[in-house]
């Protein structure tokens, strides 16, 4: 049986059973993909600063299961802009004590 595959940036990428999202593969393959929400195990999406992009669509690693064929795009300068945008904002979040530690409000039904 072939294994499953990917693509992050231009790199074959092997899925294992394992992967449970694409923060998982990264993580495994040592390529640098900020996902604090998701290592400290609060609400999935959190943050917001996993943004990747899938078939010309910006997603969140840490909520997208990977596939076989899949073509992600990590390192480019928009999406480093994104992130460091994002981590800024859920940096200031944890410092404001919000609820899940991100720049969200209470009564936000995008976060938390």
């Amino acid at each position: 049986m072939k294994a499953k595959q990917m693509m992050i940036d231009g790199q074959k990428i092997e899925i294992l059973p394992t992967d449970k999202n694409i923060v998982d593969v990264t993580t495994r393959n040592k390529i640098p993909l900020p996902a604090p929400c998701y290592i400290a195990k609060r609400t999935k999406g959190c943050c917001n600063a996993c943004a990747v992009e899938i078939s010309g669509k910006q997603k969140f690693a840490c909520t997208t299961s990977p596939e076989d064929g899949m073509n992600i795009t990590i390192n480019r300068d928009d999406l480093n802009l994104i992130r460091k945008e994002r981590l800024k904002k859920y940096s200031e979040g944890i410092k404001n004590n919000s609820s899940c530690g991100c720049s969200c409000s209470d009564s936000d039904s995008k976060c938390c």
